[in-house]
């Protein structure tokens, strides 16, 4: 990340492959990182952004690699540009078309919004992922650049004001309603809900992890593998791919079992547990194969604790999602 250079141009895209390449590719502009799992652990409405932040440094922050501390000081100068805004002649967000980015860039135009930002905006999207470009290709995408427009930025404020609620219902009926200029956000927003538990408990990313191991996909690392592929637009890394699938083996009735150990971001760090977790041979638990079979109800038998947005899943608070007609179901 330069340093804001107070003139010019601000580009705002999704992590670090994607500033070394602008940079590469010779662009001149204060290029900043949005990097933040938005659908992952909780992103409530907070009465300061601050606020958020703190809440988004706890989640994110593990101990080890990355301290709450650490995180913190990396969003605060993250927003800092934007504080900056009007520094910037232009200001231009390069996203691409899955769940992981979109958010990032509603929540980005919410952001401006509030600093009553709404001129020179410019939206690249593009239909594959940034950070697998070169610097000879990724410049192509210049060519999708449209100005944002005050009812895509109205949208994009209503959208990420609805992910935020204590429901999800908000967010539901969002998904019926038109995304002009967005052309990949409302399958980004059906996938997000998508990982509410569905009839048999299990989460999208839950459910295609048992699918494989049923096919005889048993070593974390293909998982993984097999995982994307099972994707239109694929949005996890693989610090969440693991923990989730971690989580299947750890719960009181585990659903999975044969991993080295359970997961931690650390042990991508030292080479030996590295190789041992996503080599380890993994099956489905007599448990894992009846809630595959549609016999158990994962999220009865098991304790269901994580966020979607600021929608918080857990006993008394389980919204399922069924996909067959993309309607919510309210907790029992």
């Amino acid at each position: 990340m330069k340093g804001a250079n107070l003139v010019g141009k601000l580009i705002l895209t999704n992590g670090d492959n994607a500033v070394g390449l602008l940079e590469e590719a010779g662009v001149n502009a204060d290029i900043v990182p949005w990097a933040d799992t938005l659908h992952t652990g909780p992103v409530p409405i907070a009465n300061t952004e601050d606020a958020l932040l703190e809440i988004r440094a706890a989640h994110l922050a593990d101990g080890k690699i990355h301290t709450i501390e650490s995180v913190l000081s990396d969003l605060r100068t993250r927003n800092r540009f934007l504080d900056l805004h009007q520094s910037y002649e232009s200001i231009e967000l390069w996203f691409e078309h899955d769940l992981y980015d979109q958010l990032q860039l509603v929540q980005i135009l919410d952001m401006l919004h509030s600093r009553n930002r709404e001129e020179n905006i410019v939206l690249v999207q593009a239909p594959s992922y940034l950070g697998m470009q070169t610097a000879d290709t990724i410049m192509r995408f210049q060519e999708l650049a449209i100005l944002v427009r005050p009812e895509m930025t109205a949208r994009a404020v209503s959208i990420w004001n609805a992910f935020r609620q204590s429901t999800p219902v908000s967010l539901s009926e969002e998904i019926r309603n038109k995304t002009t200029g967005f052309p990949f956000l409302r399958q980004a927003l059906v996938r997000l809900m998508q990982e509410l538990p569905g009839s048999d408990g299990l989460s999208r990313t839950e459910r295609q992890i048992l699918y494989s191991l049923d096919r005889k996909v048993n070593s974390p690392g293909l998982l993984f593998a097999r995982d994307m592929n099972m994707e239109q637009a694929a949005f996890l890394g693989d610090w969440d791919f693991f923990s989730i699938l971690s989580n299947l083996a750890t719960c009181a009735a585990p659903l999975i079992e044969g991993l080295s150990e359970p997961f931690e971001p650390a042990l991508l760090q030292d080479d030996d547990r590295r190789k041992a977790f996503i080599s380890c041979y993994v099956t489905l638990t007599p448990t894992g194969r009846a809630v595959l079979q549609g016999r158990e109800d994962h999220a009865r038998i098991n304790e269901i604790n994580r966020w979607i947005g600021g929608c918080h899943l857990r006993e008394g608070s389980i919204w399922r999602w069924n996909d067959e007609d993309q309607s919510l179901i309210s907790p029992d």
